[in-house]
């Protein structure tokens, strides 16, 4: 549908010592991988506001909507296991970010912001991947508490959001003989967060969506993609630039969330069920 990105997580590459500090090897390979999977999917949001802006795409309702559903999309479509790993995570990590909400709870501008709430945003990735798939993604959905009767409409939501984003893009992809604008990466200087650079770099992620965007559709500006330092957790698409900008502060963000809350309670469900599986006298 819309040419698959091919990404590869490279944990074997070890991680700086701040990075892997009191954390086992496999904890720390945990916490890499969640990272790159939340960054994966923040890339592609970014790139789809990229595409929105350079191509001239209509978008029927509110842009950041639609470009979350075309990362979950475009993850999907790579098809595989750890692609939904991948979508898994975002999932977790949105959903984690809702839990750990300050306790004033929620304000005005939470509901009149641009984004949906992150609880919002969590489900409707959840509801794209058991629309694309029941039999295969059920399960994790229903894990996630997204009830039955919504899974199955969720084929419907699936099935509109991938005619409306293949109408709009197949336009404008690249075919052979045809040039593009270049796509150029920068990382800026990281200061005290060298560890996520490092990461970022050994991972190619930024490297590998800016091929992707490349051999993919035709461009009419050249573009950047930027790693740096913002002061604010965040990433985006700067228009006035044609510059998406990953803040090296967000993927820090999501490093210190799963080693502080996600991975104490993962480990607590796989000791659980390792220890009921015991008492069964089955093994895994």
């Amino acid at each position: 549908m819309f040419g698959r990105v091919i990404f590869a997580l490279a944990l074997t590459l070890g991680a700086s010592p701040a990075l892997a500090q009191n954390l086992t090897n496999a904890q720390r390979d945990g916490a890499i991988e969640f990272v790159l999977n939340n960054t994966r999917h923040t890339m592609l949001h970014e790139i789809g506001h990229l595409l929105v802006d350079q191509l001239d795409l209509p978008v029927l309702g509110r842009e950041e909507d639609a470009v979350d559903m075309l990362a979950t999309l475009l993850i999907l479509e790579a098809g595989t296991d750890a692609d939904f790993v991948a979508l898994q995570d975002t999932i977790d990590g949105w959903l984690q970010s809702e839990v750990t909400r300050p306790s004033r709870g929620y304000v005005n501008s939470d509901f009149y912001g641009a984004h949906s709430l992150d609880i919002q945003r969590s489900y409707a990735i959840a509801c794209l991947m058991v629309g694309s798939d029941y039999a295969e993604h059920t399960r994790y959905a229903t894990r996630v508490s997204l009830p039955i009767d919504r899974q199955q409409s969720c084929a419907e939501d699936y099935r509109v959001a991938e005619k409306g984003w293949r109408a709009v893009l197949d336009p404008h992809r690249r075919g052979p003989g045809m040039g593009s604008a270049p796509i150029t990466v920068r990382y800026d200087d990281s200061g005290d967060l060298q560890e996520i650079e490092d990461l970022l770099r050994q991972s190619r992620v930024l490297e590998t969506y800016a091929d992707w965007v490349s051999k993919s559709f035709v461009l009419p500006n050249t573009v950047t993609m930027t790693a740096e330092v913002c002061g604010e957790v965040n990433a985006f698409y700067v228009p006035s630039d044609r510059q998406v900008i990953l803040c090296y502060e967000w993927v820090d963000f999501f490093y210190d969330l799963y080693v502080e809350e996600i991975m104490p309670v993962r480990e607590h469900f796989a000791l659980m069920r390792k220890l009921k599986l015991d008492k069964l006298g089955r093994v895994e």
